[in-house]
């Protein structure tokens, strides 16, 4: 397939991103776009980090600080539609690349800025590394054991989230630029991206909720602690203890295994499991009693293995998942199925982030390299005439019938911008993120769910029962309705009511479906059901976050989700792109896990092209040193400190008064200091808990050093930075008052995200989407709540 039958075939990208913003580009490649990716020296970005996010671009070297720079790229940006740079300010100023000047000589590109913090706000121009993005995102504070060291992803992942999140918005854009051709500046910060893995705790301090916590391995409900971590024979197994309603069928089952298996008797299987969580709070099941679960389920796999437990997994329907790392994953049974892993004449490498059936993605793992004195530039694009579009997704018609975060949070992010979201969902079947916390003055209950709210700001909620006739009939209606219908039912069940793509297909020709699971829609494992808490542990992140020698602590909540959030927004927003130039729909499988193995690239081509197992190492870093989480005065307080070079070091040294150390001439350099680590570390807990955080914070950052102290739940909410942003917004509830959502987590300076006066509840617009959307009369309306079809 040539670049102009891709999807972004037409579409031109100047790339000046470094390591903070290169996944950008690596999507839009992935696309089609022509991605040029400008580079000091194309020789040394030979790391498995920038091999992997160079993919599919073109590399032209050029030294921006040289004289011939600014004629170079302003030629370029004349034929540009895209510029992606994570320039600080002020070198964007010294440059010529801040968006006044941009937009004033080149204003139909859209200028993409992702930077640590963002371009305004008080900490626009602070010192920052993956460790104290994580920090200061609120993400570092949960990950980890209780009582224990907060720890990292070994592997970054501030740069991905941001990364995504601008891939999103430029797609969005681009949009707005082909009606009009006319450009915007995108600001993305990536401490506000990196807070949607929160899941919603962001709004912990904003609606009366405890603070989150770390419970990774077990956590507390009422007074017992239930583990979630098990030691099997050749590694660990996560599960998701089922004790709520949602998933309490789960639960279930895994008892009946035990019970077959001889390691309890029926009267544990006949537990009424949905009401487990609630009778643990009010002290009717204690500790001994939930014990007797445990020891057996305990039993039950600790002689087994992961790929045998992941098998009874898929067969069973459990909430169980193996610790794998992300060479288990890429060598499974189910990649290997679905065709995943490329291996060719270039080499390795991950296969696509979605399977798009209409217009598949023709991945390359070369980046061709281009002299900068043969790099021609791009045919000028036309100075645009026409006003900016304040919705550039103001006529798309999206059925949503997602749950949990994966889907809806993709649909959010239309909604933002003007596209027309219908979310489906039925009292019948209650959607897990409505058993979730944060609550409305901590109280749980399905409609004081902020983070349900959140989610699906600025859609319609229509409250439908499909296991009705009458509600499927409804459900054919809104098909006819929709440009994009998208569904996060396990495989095959939306085929067996009826609404598989050929039969949507059939009623709306030119309709985008997308199906999203955990492992996709084929394969040996499709049938594998769970959360991105398990997907988290099953595409290697869990392995990735620990201590060297223990058990794995595991990334916080339903991690692989958010991955699911950005990427199905972009696959939906690709086949857009294609219908508007082909006229045709299609179908996406949308394997949650083989998207968010992009977030793990780096890892993973280290494995396929080397052998290499990634592993955990606590919060250490292979580049900087001393790297670290380390105790401040107070209780369960934190600064995460990350040292990049030998000049900060000295600077550390003076400053905290550590003469000893700055002395020894073996320790001036990175190999040195990260041989001494043990030593360095312990030097630096001895000093930083004598001080409180925030003074630390301040004076290392007036250093030019990267720290960050560690922000709880509550902090997010008060954090200058956050609020600048306006990261939290306060909106009407109809039952209780008020609560809040979260913010699009970036910027359009000609769109600004849309401010939904109230928060969805259950039907809170059937009469609009019945009524006003499909045309019912009020009869129909009220027959169709007469007869159940409304729940």
């Amino acid at each position: 397939m040539s670049r102009s039958d891709a999807i972004l075939g037409h579409v031109r990208v100047l790339d000046l991103a470094d390591a903070g913003g290169l996944l950008t580009g690596q999507i839009l490649a992935d696309l089609g776009a022509d991605v040029v990716q400008v580079v000091p020296d194309a020789d040394r970005v030979v790391d498995d980090f920038h091999r992997a996010y160079l993919r599919g671009k073109r590399l032209l070297e050029l030294d921006l600080e040289s004289a011939e720079a600014a004629i170079r790229l302003d030629a370029l940006l004349a034929g540009a539609d895209v510029l992606i740079e994570t320039l600080s300010n002020g070198v964007a100023a010294r440059l010529g690349l801040d968006r006044v000047r941009v937009a004033a000589r080149h204003p139909h590109v859209i200028h993409v800025s992702i930077t640590p913090f963002g371009r305004e706000g008080p900490k626009r121009d602070w010192a920052a590394t993956d460790l104290t993005l994580a920090a200061a995102s609120g993400f570092l504070f949960v990950s980890g054991a209780a009582g224990k060291t907060p720890v990292r992803i070994a592997v970054p992942q501030a740069h991905a989230h941001a990364g995504a999140d601008a891939a999103v918005a430029t797609l969005i854009a681009l949009r707005a630029q082909a009606a009009t051709g006319r450009g915007q500046h995108i600001d993305v910060s990536a401490q506000q991206s990196f807070t949607l893995a929160l899941l919603g705790r962001g709004l912990d301090g904003a609606v009366g909720q405890p603070r989150a916590e770390r419970t990774s391995g077990s956590g507390v409900v009422g007074a017992v602690r239930v583990r979630n971590i098990y030691p099997v024979r050749d590694g660990f197994v996560v599960m998701s203890p089922g004790i709520v309603p949602p998933v309490a069928a789960f639960m279930r089952r895994l008892m009946s295994w035990v019970a077959e298996s001889g390691l309890c008797d029926q009267a544990l299987v006949d537990w009424d499991w949905a009401s487990v969580a609630v009778r643990m709070v009010g002290g009717a099941i204690d500790q001994a009693q939930w014990q007797r679960v445990d020891d057996a389920i305990g039993a039950l796999l600790a002689p087994l293995t992961k790929l045998e437990i992941m098998q009874q997994a898929v067969s069973r329907k459990l909430l169980l998942a193996p610790v794998l790392h992300v060479g288990e994953l890429l060598d499974s049974p189910q990649l290997a199925a679905r065709g995943y892993v490329a291996r060719g004449a270039d080499g390795a490498h991950l296969g696509p982030f979605a399977k798009f059936g209409g217009s598949p993605l023709r991945l390359s793992n070369e980046s061709a390299r281009v002299r900068g004195e043969s790099m021609a530039a791009w045919t000028p694009r036309p100075r645009p005439t026409g006003p900016a579009l304040a919705k550039p997704l103001t006529g798309l018609k999206v059925l949503d019938l997602f749950w949990v975060v994966a889907g809806p949070g993709a649909t959010r992010m239309l909604a933002d911008y003007g596209a027309t979201v219908i979310h489906v969902e039925s009292r019948n079947r209650l959607d897990m993120l409505r058993a979730v916390p944060p609550y409305i003055d901590g109280v749980p209950d399905p409609e004081r769910t902020p983070g349900f709210h959140s989610t699906h700001a600025n859609k319609l909620n229509l409250s439908l029962d499909l296991s009705t006739a009458d509600g499927r009939a409804v459900l054919t209606d809104l098909i006819r309705w929709a440009d994009v219908v998208g569904e996060s039912f396990s495989p095959g069940v939306i085929d067996r009511m009826g609404f598989g793509y050929d039969a949507v297909r059939a009623i709306n020709p030119r309709i985008i479906m997308v199906g999203s699971s955990l492992l996709g829609q084929t394969g040996p494992w499709r049938d594998y059901a769970g959360f991105g808490n398990l997907a988290g542990a099953v595409c290697g992140f869990y392995q990735l976050a620990g201590f060297p020698d223990v058990a794995p602590v595991g990334s916080f909540g339903p991690y692989t989700d958010f991955m699911g959030v950005r990427y199905n927004a972009i696959a939906i927003l690709a086949a857009l792109a294609h219908r508007d130039r082909t006229g045709a729909g299609q179908y996406i499988d949308m394997a949650q896990a083989e998207a968010a193995l992009h977030f793990l690239a780096p890892a993973a081509l280290a494995y396929l092209e080397r052998g290499v197992v990634p592993r955990a190492n606590g919060n250490r870093d292979a580049e900087m040193a001393p790297h670290g989480v380390y105790p401040t005065l107070g209780t369960d307080r934190w600064i995460a400190l990350a040292i990049r070079s030998n000049d900060e070091w000295r600077r550390l040294c003076e400053y905290a008064g550590l003469t000893a150390l700055a002395t020894e001439p073996a320790l001036a350099t990175l190999p040195g200091r990260q041989m001494a680590a043990d030593r360095i570390d312990g030097a630096l807990r001895a000093w930083t808990a004598k001080h409180e955080g925030g003074a630390l914070e301040a004076d290392l950052q007036a250093r030019g050093i990267a720290a960050h102290v560690l922000l709880d739940t509550h902090e997010l909410l008060s954090d200058p930075q956050l609020v600048a942003r306006e990261c939290v917004l306060r909106i009407a509830h109809p039952q209780f008052g008020a609560t809040a959502i979260e913010n699009s987590r970036f910027t359009l300076s000609a769109a600004p995200a849309a401010r939904p006066a109230t928060a969805v509840s259950y039907g809170s617009h059937n009469a609009e989407v019945l009524g006003d959307i499909l045309g019912y009369t009020g009869e129909r309306i009220a027959e169709l709540k007469a007869r159940g079809a409304l729940q």
